[in-house]
């Protein structure tokens, strides 16, 4: 039977909490370029960054022991989900590691060292007994899943930004906006607007310079025929 793919890493609420944590402004950073797409490798989150893979490696490392990083969820085809049924359960288990041996589980959160939230996709009911037995769990309550909404988290921060456009210090929440892979953050409209007037009429010359290029080699080599 084909299930969802699985896809990792998923932000507890505990975000509102990052100064108590001491996450800078590099870890936020990280922490929203991942929750754009969790799949990023270690490579391509330090070359949107700027940084190192070991100083990327150790910032997950950091994040994960911390509790901010913590779990598992998925990105679901819609068009597979309809031959599923979606079930939420609040289970109990001495073995949380065994849950992700089971494609059937696509989600999968922690509320004690025991408890825990997960979705399980399955076609039948039949198939939910095997995954109840074969993980171990104890089913404290099930409830079936009607409708699933996304919506991306914007976490709460305290952490001090720097617009950067005009290098001030951000003052409450930073405008977040993505170009070219890259996240950049903004202390008012105004930084972003000229940020991406900026950002144009640097494409225009680079655009400009390389038509230049091009019109010159093409006249020396006419210069030379002649």
């Amino acid at each position: 039977m084909e299930t969802p793919t699985r896809k990792i890493l998923y932000f507890e609420s505990k975000l509102s909490t990052v100064e108590e944590m001491k996450l800078d402004e590099l870890d936020l950073r990280l922490i929203y370029l991942l929750m754009d797409n969790a799949r990023l490798s270690i490579s391509e989150i330090a070359e949107r960054l700027g940084v190192s893979r070991p100083t990327v490696k150790a910032r997950l490392e950091k994040l994960e022991k911390e509790g901010v990083i913590q779990g598992y969820t998925v990105k679901l085809n819609p068009n597979l989900l309809r031959a599923h049924n979606v079930i939420a359960m609040i289970i109990k288990t001495d073995y949380p590691e065994k849950l992700q041996e089971f494609e059937e589980i696509i989600e999968i959160n922690r509320f004690t060292s025991k408890k825990y939230l997960i979705k399980v996709a399955i076609e039948n009911m039949e198939e939910l007994r095997r995954v109840i037995e074969e993980a171990g769990f104890e089913v404290l309550e099930i409830m079936p899943i009607l409708e699933s909404i996304e919506r991306k988290a914007s976490p709460k921060v305290k952490v001090p930004f720097k617009c950067d456009y005009c290098g001030k210090e951000i003052v409450g929440e930073p405008i977040v906006y993505k170009y070219r892979n890259r996240i950049y953050f903004f202390c008012c409209p105004t930084c972003l607007r000229e940020f991406k007037k900026a950002r144009e009429n640097l494409e225009k010359f680079k655009l400009s310079k390389k038509k230049q290029e091009i019109n010159h080699t093409h006249n020396g080599k006419n210069y030379l025929h002649n």
